[in-house]
């Protein structure tokens, strides 16, 4: 048996309330002596009950002493002689009445309501600890999963990302910065069978409040709005879905209202590049 079965069982309540026998109490004592975990809670038990023994001693009351010793001299009488009378007078007791069965059924039921309490308390705190580790698990299954899923969403987004990178039928377009932004660029894949357009590698300055960036497609000199630009996300290995584009020559990003513009603003135009022929 455990030390941690063998503290649940409630043989160290029974041993301090001295419901045991001596081979009992000696096994228990051996088992102390080899085990500083049992001793200290054997420890504990008898401490308990002796603490709980002295705050429910009933003191006797004073007067008793003295009706016990009338009692004594009525039952047994000692005749004084001159040869006794300078010895001290010696009184028989009367016999010790038997215990009443009532104690022995209080001291059991004493013993009884520690043992009880002392279990309580144990498997309160060993369902405490259940608790706080099931708690524990189920914090660590969640964030695995978590983990679990945003491992998968980045795999599959990977494997979009280079099946439209394999696919010859995208064409890749580079965006340079003009002349007031020459570090600015951007890379565009777009798929003339599809008309499916793609944006890759941002590389342009932070939009001021109220401010978005827009893909323009330029089809025959006449601008067409191909969807305004998120930069959220751009380090992950996801390319930014724009709209669909049918025909185009070349393809550019201006500085817009936030939600958009019918035409392009010009004098916000940030980068530009032409589809290779």
């Amino acid at each position: 048996m455990s030390n941690e079965e063998y503290l649940a069982s409630g043989i160290l309540e029974l041993y301090a309330a001295g419901g045991l026998s001596q081979a009992e109490r000696e096994e228990v004592e051996l088992r102390a002596a080899n085990s500083p975990e049992v001793r200290a809670a054997l420890d504990e038990a008898c401490a308990a009950m002796e603490t709980y023994a002295q705050l429910h001693a009933v003191a006797p009351r004073p007067y008793l002493k003295d009706k016990i010793m009338a009692q004594v001299q009525e039952t047994n009488p000692v005749a004084a002689t001159p040869e006794q009378n300078s010895e001290a007078a010696v009184y028989s007791l009367p016999p010790a009445e038997e215990t009443s069965p009532y104690k022995w059924m209080f001291a059991a039921s004493i013993a009884l309501f520690l043992i009880s309490g002392l279990l309580s308390y144990h498997f309160y705190n060993k369902w405490q600890q259940t608790e706080d580790l099931l708690a524990t698990a189920r914090a660590s299954e969640q964030l695995m999963a978590q983990n679990v899923q945003t491992t998968s969403l980045r795999s599959e987004q990977l494997q979009e990302t280079l099946a439209i990178l394999r696919n010859p039928d995208y064409q890749p377009v580079e965006l340079e910065g003009v002349e007031t932004h020459p570090d600015a660029n951007m890379l565009v894949y777009w798929n003339p069978q599809n008309q499916e357009v793609y944006i890759d590698e941002l590389t342009l300055p932070a939009p001021p409040t109220g401010m978005q960036y827009q893909l323009w497609a330029l089809d025959n000199g006449n601008p067409v709005d191909a969807g305004m630009i998120s930069l959220a996300g751009t380090t992950t290995a996801k390319l930014q879905k724009m709209k669909q584009i049918s025909s185009a020559q070349a393809f550019a990003v201006t500085l817009e209202p936030m939600g958009g513009s019918v035409n392009p603003t010009l004098e916000q135009l940030m980068v530009m590049g032409k589809v290779k022929s």
